[in-house]
């Protein structure tokens, strides 16, 4: 588990941009996400935080922004028709990344350098507890060829959660009984923590890297 606060923070702005976006709601999906409200009472929390206005910048630092743009890559105003004047290109006036929706939209960068001083700003503290329920090398051993018994003189220990296989183990396993770590957050300003509730819980792609590159995502 990242070390930096980047992390604990980018994780904060992506439980308020699920949110922000209805993707957190009091369903049970497949993958375990929950969020004790509805969808509308998720919006409306996010709607009345008191810090609500930085999640937005915050984001785009992780993830960048997307610009509206013409064919031809010409600024357009939020309606995504106009052509904003004077005429600019986004190439001339943002930083880039390699993302784009022809016709449609570019993405700038993200920002690690101004990101990391807003989480040095905002995270005061951040402890990790030791990884748990994870399983033993001789239990990985015996899921790879149950017939070959482990060989006592060989050291036993916690298997290495980087190794493909070792999540073979976990098929039929219950969240609970899933490895993880604790991890313990403290912010400057209780603000930023006004869409965390306990039960909540969520599927994240989140690192504590910002994309710099998005690669090319065509419109359909």
């Amino acid at each position: 588990m990242p070390e930096e606060t980047v992390f604990p923070l980018s994780l904060l702005v992506d439980a308020w941009w699920k949110l922000d976006n209805g993707y957190l709601r009091d369903e049970d999906d497949e993958d375990g996400e929950r969020y004790p409200f509805t969808e509308q009472q998720g919006k409306e929390i996010t709607a009345g935080m008191r810090l609500k206005d930085e999640f937005p910048s915050l984001f785009e630092l992780i993830l960048g922004k997307e610009i509206r743009v013409t064919r031809d890559g010409y600024l357009l105003a939020n309606d995504g028709r106009t052509v904003l004047e004077p005429r600019r290109k986004a190439e001339d006036v943002y930083k880039l990344s390699g993302g784009s929706r022809p016709g449609y939209s570019v993405f700038t960068s993200g920002d690690a350098e101004e990101f990391s001083q807003r989480a040095a700003d905002i995270v005061t503290s951040y402890d990790i507890s030791p990884y748990r329920n994870v399983p033993l090398l001789s239990e990985v051993a015996a899921l790879k060829d149950p017939n070959e018994p482990w060989d006592p003189k060989v050291p036993d220990g916690p298997a290495d959660l980087d190794d493909y296989e070792v999540w073979g183990l976990f098929e039929d396993h219950s969240l609970a009984r899933l490895p993880y770590a604790e991890i313990v957050v403290t912010v400057s300003d209780a603000g930023y923590l006004e869409h965390m509730v306990a039960g909540m819980r969520w599927d994240t792609t989140m690192t504590g890297d910002v994309c710099i590159d998005h690669g090319v995502v065509y419109a359909s």
